[in-house]
């Protein structure tokens, strides 16, 4: 399934979603402005919507909430795991209903988190476009987690996967993530220090 395919809904009275796995706090600093209304967000095809999951749902929802990027879906793991193996197996479940109930137009995942593979391996199995952002690994599950993820993302759009690379959706999510370049500054702002014509003594500088 690509972003075309439901670009074609002519009924769909809003745009398809895509989800953003937010699977911790740091992920909820780095991806909140992805939840967020966009300057061009008209223009954008598709709507980001945030996933608060991971081992911490109810955390990751309050910096969301304090960030002012309130997550669209919240995913308790009913209980706390014992290990990341259990962990990762609770999200599977949870992430594949969420995903395969009802496909996005994408899914945005960071890292090398078990929230981030789980969610990879469910777009990947259905055809659902996956873009993968790499963070620096803070260990080695992370490191070998992440390395998953980025294979499963290039597979897809290998000749063996055959889905095209999701363009529209890589340039959204990096427009909104690229801070804005600094205001050009002008003679006329009252920040700007004008230096005078001619040489003088120091106090002759005026703002």
């Amino acid at each position: 399934m690509t972003l075309g395919d439901h670009m074609d809904l002519d009924l769909a009275s809003e745009l398809p979603e895509l989800l953003i796995v937010v699977a911790s706090t740091d992920d909820a600093r780095a991806l909140a402005p992805l939840g967020r209304p966009g300057a061009d967000e008209g223009d954008e095809p598709v709507r980001p919507v945030l996933v608060a999951t991971g081992v911490d749902p109810l955390g990751v929802d309050a910096v969301l909430d304090e960030l002012d990027a309130p997550a669209g879906r919240l995913l308790l793991l009913d209980g706390p795991s014992d290990g990341w193996a259990e962990e990762a197996a609770r999200l599977i479940v949870r992430l594949d209903a969420l995903i395969t109930g009802e496909p996005p137009a994408g899914v945005v995942v960071r890292g090398g988190s078990e929230a981030a593979l789980a969610a990879a391996r469910c777009a990947v199995g259905i055809g659902v476009p996956l873009l993968h952002l790499p963070v620096p690994p803070t260990d080695a599950r992370t490191a070998a987690t992440a390395a998953m993820v980025a294979e499963l993302a290039a597979w897809q759009t290998s000749p063996d996967g055959g889905q095209p690379y999701p363009t529209e959706i890589d340039l959204l999510v990096h427009r909104r993530l690229t801070p804005a370049p600094p205001r050009p500054r002008h003679a006329s702002d009252p920040n700007v220090v004008r230096m005078p014509a001619s040489r003088g003594p120091r106090n002759s500088l005026s703002a």
